[in-house]
C-alpha cells in the first residue's frame, strides 16, 4: 500500500499560512446575536466541547446549539439535511472517508474561503500546527474544505500478564506472529481477541479488514485514480480475508461478527479478551478509573503488517461549514475557535478526548501528563504517533464512490466471517459487484 502523496496537504497548508498572515483584524462581535446548529455523531470532543462553548458565546455573542448523535444516525441526518438544502445546520461533522462526496455535491464552504478574512484569526488558526495526514483528510483537490479535530487510528492493546502467562515475550509485528500470539493466549475462559465484525458504515468491520488487507499488499483498484478496475478478489486479497477469518472464528468471544466499536472497546476494558485491535482515541473509555478493570496492566502497540509492512487504520474527522448556512461567517468562527489548540487542550482535560490533530497539543504538559499511559508495555502516546505516521491517509479511497464500495466490501467481509461463503467467494463476488457500481456510478465504461 503507497501511503498517500501529502503533497496537496502540504500545498494546501503553505497556501493557507499565506493568506493567514495577510489577514486583517478578526472583530469577534461582527456577528453578535448570531444563532448557529452544530451536528455530529457524540466523538468524545464533542460533549467536551459543548461545556467551553459559553466561554465562545460570551466572547462573540454567538449563541451556538450542538446536536450529537449516534454515529449511523448522524450521518443519515447531515446527509439529508444537506441534500435537501434545509440549512438546519451551520457546521456538520464529516469523516475524511465522506470529503470527497460532501465536496462534490457542494455541501460544505471550504474553509479556505474564509482565511484571510476579517473573519479569520491567523494566530488561533496557525494551520501549519495541523498534523498534515489529518488537513489531507480534509482537502479535495488541493483546496482546504474542513478543519480537522480528529485523527483517528488503531493499535494494537493487550494485557501484559497473560502474554507473560503465555510466552508470548513481545507484542507480535507480523501477521503470523499475530495468529501464534492468538492461539497462545486463548482459551475457553478467556478469548484472545476481539475485532469489528458488523458490516455497518464506515466504522464497521472494514475499519479493522482493511489494515489485513493493505498489509497484505493488495488493494482496491488496479491504478486507482487512474483507472478504477476493481481489484479486491487478488491472491493477497483473499489471504488477507483468510487471515481476518481465522482470527474472528477461532480466538474472538461468541457473537463477535456482529461487534462494532462499542463492543471492543468493552471487551478491553472489561479484560473478557486477552488483546483487541482498534482506536486509539478509545484509550481513554479503555481505561477510565471508573470503569476498567485493566488500567495497570495494559499494553500498546504498533499493530501488525504482511508484505506491505503495517497499515494501521486512519481516518480524520472535521468540522465543517455547511453549504446552506444563513450564517457561514459566524460558524468559521466557531470552527476556528473550536479547533485551536487552546480549546483542544481543555477539552483533553475535561473529556477522554486525545485524537488532537495539533502538534501543539500533543506536546502540552498538562495533555502528556493525563495520557501518556506506560504500565511497562509501551509509552502510549509514542505508540499511537508511531501508528499515525505509518497509517496511509488514503486508508479509506478518497472518492465518491467509495461508500458504495465499502459497504459491499463490508458485507463480503461479514459473509466470509459467519461461514455463508469461503474467503474466495465473497470477493469474488464483491468484486463483480463493485465493478457494476463502479460502471452505473460513471467510474468504469
Amino acid at each position: 500500500m503507497s501511503k498517500r502523496n501529502l503533497r496537496s496537504a502540504l500545498i494546501t497548508t503553505t497556501a493557507l499560512a499565506l493568506m493567514a498572515s495577510s489577514a486583517i483584524a478578526q472583530d469577534k462581535r461582527k456577528f453578535e446575536g448570531t444563532e448557529i446548529n452544530v451536528l455530529y455523531h457524540g466523538a468524545s470532543f464533542l460533549p467536551g466541547l459543548a461545556e467551553l462553548v459559553p466561554e465562545f458565546e460570551a466572547e462573540t455573542g454567538i449563541k451556538v446549539n450542538i446536536e450529537t448523535l449516534s454515529e449511523a444516525a448522524a450521518l443519515q441526518k447531515a446527509q439529508l439535511e444537506l441534500a435537501t438544502g434545509s440549512g438546519a445546520f451551520d457546521i456538520v461533522g464529516v469523516q475524511s472517508g465522506n470529503m470527497p462526496l460532501y465536496a462534490a455535491n457542494g455541501w460544505i464552504k471550504p474553509v479556505a474561503d474564509f482565511v484571510g478574512t476579517d473573519v479569520s484569526d491567523p494566530a488561533q488558526l496557525n494551520i501549519d500546527d495541523f498534523i498534515p495526514s489529518t488537513l489531507t483528510g480534509m482537502a479535495v483537490d488541493g483546496k482546504q474544505q474542513c478543519l480537522p479535530f480528529f485523527a483517528a487510528t488503531v493499535m494494537l492493546y493487550y494485557q501484559i500478564d497473560k502474554f507473560k502467562d503465555a510466552g508470548v515475550e513481545m507484542p507480535p509485528t507480523s501477521f503470523d506472529d499475530f495468529v501464534k500470539a492468538a492461539a497462545a493466549v486463548h482459551s475457553d475462559s478467556l478469548p484472545a481477541l476481539a475485532l469489528r465484525g458488523s458490516p455497518a458504515s464506515s466504522a464497521g468491520n472494514i475499519w479493522a479488514f482493511n489494515l489485513f488487507f493493505y498489509g497484505h499488499g493488495a488493494e482496491y483498484f488496479k491504478d486507482f485514480p487512474n483507472d478504477y478496475t476493481p481489484t479486491v478478489n487478488s491472491p493477497e486479497a483473499v489471504q488477507a480475508l483468510e487471515t481476518f477469518v481465522n482470527l474472528k472464528q477461532n480466538y474472538a468471544p461468541e457473537g463477535a461478527v456482529s461487534f462494532v466499536f462499542d463492543d471492543v472497546v468493552t471487551s478491553m476494558q472489561q479484560g473478557t479478551v486477552a488483546m483487541v485491535i482498534d482506536g486509539a482515541p478509545l484509550a481513554g473509555r479503555i481505561l477510565d478509573p471508573e470503569q476498567s478493570k485493566v488500567s495497570g496492566n495494559l499494553g500498546f502497540a504498533v499493530v501488525p503488517g504482511g508484505v506491505a509492512g503495517p497499515e494501521p487504520s486512519f481516518a480524520s474527522h472535521g468540522l465543517c461549514v455547511a453549504g446552506n448556512s444563513d450564517a457561514p461567517e459566524a460558524a468559521y468562527m466557531f470552527l476556528e475557535w473550536a479547533t485551536s489548540a487552546d480549546t483542544m487542550v481543555k477539552v483533553s482535560q475535561n473529556s477522554n478526548y486525545l485524537a488532537t490533530t495539533r502538534n501543539a497539543v500533543w506536546e502540552h504538559p498538562d495533555f502528556v501528563g493525563k495520557y501518556n499511559f506506560d504500565f511497562g508495555g509501551g509509552e502510549f502516546l509514542k505508540v499511537y504517533q508511531a501508528s499515525l505516521n505509518e497509517a496511509p491517509a488514503d486508508y479509506y479511497p478518497p472518492f465518491p464512490g467509495w461508500g458504495l464500495v465499502g459497504e459491499r466490501m463490508g458485507q463480503a467481509v461479514q459473509e466470509a466471517e459467519i461461514g455463508q461463503k469461503t474467503p474466495q467467494q465473497a470477493l469474488d463476488d464483491a468484486n463483480e459487484d463493485i465493478a457494476k457500481i463502479l460502471k452505473n456510478e460513471g467510474y468504469l465504461k
